[in-house]
């Protein structure tokens, strides 16, 4: 027998729980049908009945929300109220549990298998018809539990989309020779790329990636498969495998909207993507791909503006730093140069400053390698070894552009380096990244390219060193007391008591116990006195020992400080000062 949730069984547990009063209840199931045309034609789609009891208590001015309701049913049922995070869902298990069709209809969606017992997640729990029917297929116990309809049938839609999108291009395109890096060289010309199934999946994983703010998209071939992955938080995520014969025709349709030379298998080579998502964002994704063992793996980097350009006081900075930040800009002139690894958040820093400081009076020039991301404030010209623009002979032209102020990609070579100082010293404002561990070394690693050490205290007006590190995520975090071995590893008083933030996991933040990303930096003004040192060679301990006097904070007491303040956690301020 099929029993199912109707409006008026819903109405019911609303008016039991104390949600909705009888007047409430009564007004509602009065206006059923004249509300459930309302929303047909506003959203195209027939309404589940929690969307629709939230739906007319939003119209009714009712303070409701589909949450709330979501978690009475579960608690009603017996199960426990989930939020899909589309990321855990076993995407080969709901595939071959249930059918796309099965799942918008019964609103259901198979998550993860452990041992013989599967989760489910229901819209209605109380479909006992549903839950027999999949025991019985499976035979697997099915372990219910409550989620939204909307986002069972958005991951329903993305995941089935994107899967038979995959799977209809597998199987109009035969198998490539991958199996090893010399087949590489007798590839066969790419096929036509405007295959229907292909542009579906492409759309569908760009648009997850977007959805999910990713920052990176890693497509990977292997032996028998695919993997893509996406970079989340610094952290990658295996989301899709796909089979290895479409792997070709779905790279190649990337490679195509990022204007690459799909015939060209064997050279790394670079690009670029403009999409418009469904809201209207525009949003670039840098494309680069290279040759590996069983064919061309590709990387895209999106490049979201409103993510990758912050307002400055969002980056990291204490407000110390901040004030002494913004002070050494206010000049006008000099070099002010920000350091780190690769991934540290330089090109944050910097893209994030220059919005800062643009306005109709100031004509900023950059010159990149490549350029991330396009700002219409900047005038931005790319490297191309190619066509003889390197970053020094860049330079050159751009002096003649009548620049205020000059950003420069990367100082990589003596060249550059004397260019940036020429610059620098004829009333130009600077800015530029260096890779080096600290302010400190800095100072040495212009002089190991070639600049007098009199010309470096000149010119440099700040020096800032960063690393970035997961922050804690707000839901699920807790107060702890430090560790013993925590306090002997970041050199702290083992008989001090030290209050410090850790996270469990939820669903808010993937279980993964971190939301989003802040930077440690150690920034480094330079005063007179630290002119004074430069110019007369001072050693790099010398020149860090009088920076801490003057104030300075280290990189490694920055990340205290944000432990301290319960920004993020004692693991990842490890990681980010790379302690044994």
């Amino acid at each position: 027998m099929k029993i199912e949730m109707t409006p008026l069984l819903l109405l019911e547990m609303l008016l039991e729980y104390d949600v909705i009063t009888s007047e409430q209840k009564d007004l509602i199931s009065s206006r059923l049908d004249y509300f459930s045309s309302m929303f047909e034609n506003t959203y195209k789609r027939q309404p589940f009945v929690t969307e629709l009891i939230v739906f007319i208590c939003e119209k009714e001015s009712i303070k409701i929300e589909e949450e709330q309701v979501l978690k009475l049913i579960a608690a009603r049922a017996g199960c426990e109220y989930v939020v899909i995070d589309p990321l855990k869902v076993d995407s080969q298990l709901a595939v071959k549990t249930i059918s796309a069709s099965y799942g918008r209809i019964n609103r259901v969606l198979p998550m993860k298998k452990e041992g013989d017992v599967i989760t489910l997640a229901m819209a209605d729990p109380f479909r006992m018809d549903v839950i027999d029917q999949l025991s019985s297929t499976t035979s697997c116990d099915i372990l219910p539990v409550v989620a939204s309809s909307k986002d069972i049938d958005r991951v329903v839609s993305d995941l089935f989309g994107f899967k038979k999108s995959i799977k209809a291009a597998a199987d109009d395109f035969v198998r490539e020779g991958f199996n090893n890096l010399e087949n590489l060289t007798d590839l066969g010309k790419a096929r036509n790329m405007d295959d229907k199934h292909i542009i579906n999946a492409v759309d569908y994983m760009l648009k997850y990636a977007i959805d999910q703010e990713a920052s990176d998209i890693h497509i990977e071939p292997k032996r028998n498969e695919t993997s893509i992955r996406f970079r989340l938080d610094g952290i990658l995520h295996t989301i899709y495998s796909f089979p290895f014969e479409a792997h070709l025709p779905f790279v190649s349709r990337l490679k195509m909207l990022a204007k690459m030379d799909i015939a060209e298998k064997r050279r790394p080579q670079d690009g670029r993507i403009k999409v418009v998502t469904e809201t209207g964002l525009e949003v670039e994704l840098r494309a680069s791909t290279i040759p590996v063992v069983n064919g061309e793996k590709m990387v895209l980097r999106i490049l979201e503006s409103g993510g990758f350009v912050k307002n400055i006081s969002n980056i990291g900075f204490t407000p110390d730093q901040l004030d002494n930040y913004m002070l050494s800009l206010k000049k006008g002139y000099g070099m002010v140069l920000v350091t780190g690894p690769t991934g540290s958040g330089k090109s944050t820093t910097l893209y994030s400053t220059l919005k800062n400081l643009a306005s109709p009076d100031i004509n900023i020039v950059s010159v990149e390698d490549p350029i991330e991301i396009v700002i219409e404030e900047i005038n931005q010209m790319g490297v191309n070894v190619k066509a003889g623009i390197t970053f020094s002979s860049a330079l050159r032209h751009i002096l003649r552009q009548d620049p205020d102020i000059i950003m420069i990609g990367e100082i990589r070579d003596k060249e550059t380096a004397t260019n940036a100082v020429q610059a620098a010293l004829t009333g130009h404002l600077v800015l530029a990244t260096l890779h080096t561990n600290d302010t400190a070394t800095t100072v040495e690693r212009l002089a190991d390219l070639g600049v007098e050490p009199f010309m470096i205290a000149s010119v440099l007006n700040s020096i800032s060193a960063q690393r970035l590190v997961r922050k804690v995520c707000p839901f699920c975090s807790f107060i702890r007391e430090m560790k013993e071995e925590e306090k002997i590893t970041l050199h702290l008083p083992v008989e001090n008591t030290y209050k410090i933030r850790d996270s469990e996991g939820c669903v808010k933040c993937r279980y993964t116990g971190y939301k989003g990303r802040t930077a440690i930096i150690e920034y480094m003004p330079v005063t007179p006195k630290m002119r004074s040192l430069i110019s007369s060679e001072a050693t790099t301990d010398e020149i860090r020992n009088n920076a801490v006097m003057d104030g300075m904070l280290t990189l490694r007491e920055s990340a205290i400080r944000k432990l301290a303040d319960g920004v993020t956690t004692f693991d990842e301020i490890v990681k980010a000062l790379y302690y044994e």
